[in-house]
């Protein structure tokens, strides 16, 4: 038998909506209840915009150059989640279609501009003064992130928080609510990284678009 892939585009809110791959959701419907069965865990190749928990923004690329530290571009959280420039490219090496494990390490790619998210621990944020986090054109080891879930579980599923660990300096990616741009990105959270996980560093896949890997009719083999 084959597997082949198969590719649904989720819209996931808690508001309820749902498109192709979830169910609506009621007003008092825990939202683990809206994806359906088979389509529960973030899959490498899939392109999903990744909600900030505690602030409800997303995760954001918004094209603005930092002042300070690497210069590169900054990433922020911000409130439109219609935006092209939250979505985010899961890579890592497993094959398309096949489910993030915990611990496993990945590289989230912009979508809109093709820069991957990406840290280091020579620079610091310009607002809080952690750890930068950017937009890096180019690609090393600094992309990598491992995906740590909260849970006791085995792979990484959907509408449940996880942390991010910046696999070369052990930092967590994060925004602070209270930490915020002025012009150009009024409004835009600052996105760092700090040294503990906590609940500013929690994230979760919502939007997005989803490969699943499914069982082929041995009669198409």
């Amino acid at each position: 038998m084959r597997f082949g892939f198969v590719f649904a585009f989720a819209l996931l809110v808690h508001h309820g909506h749902a498109l192709f791959g979830s169910k609506p959701a009621t007003k008092d419907q825990a939202l683990d209840d809206v994806v359906e069965e088979g389509w529960e865990y973030v899959s490498s190749g899939s392109t999903v915009k990744l909600a900030h928990v505690k602030s409800d923004t997303r995760l954001m690329l918004p094209q603005v150059s930092y002042g300070t530290g690497s210069q590169q571009q900054a990433v922020t959280a911000y409130t439109d989640i219609s935006s092209t420039k939250n979505l985010w490219l899961v890579e890592s090496e497993s094959p398309r279609g096949a489910r993030i494990a915990c611990g496993e390490k990945i590289r989230l790619v912009n979508s809109d501009s093709s820069h991957n998210l990406h840290s280091h621990g020579n620079h610091q944020s310009p607002i809080s003064g952690a750890q930068e986090v950017s937009g890096f054109e180019g690609r090393d080891s600094g992309d990598l992130w491992t995906v740590e879930c909260l849970k006791d579980k085995e792979a990484w599923r959907r509408l449940e928080p996880v942390y991010f660990r910046h696999v070369e300096t052990g930092w967590y990616l994060q925004s602070l609510p209270s930490k915020k741009y002025r012009q150009p990105i009024v409004g835009h959270q600052e996105v760092s990284a700090a040294k503990k996980a906590d609940s500013n560093a929690q994230w979760m896949a919502l939007e997005g678009y989803y490969f699943s890997l499914r069982r082929q009719d041995p009669k198409n083999d």
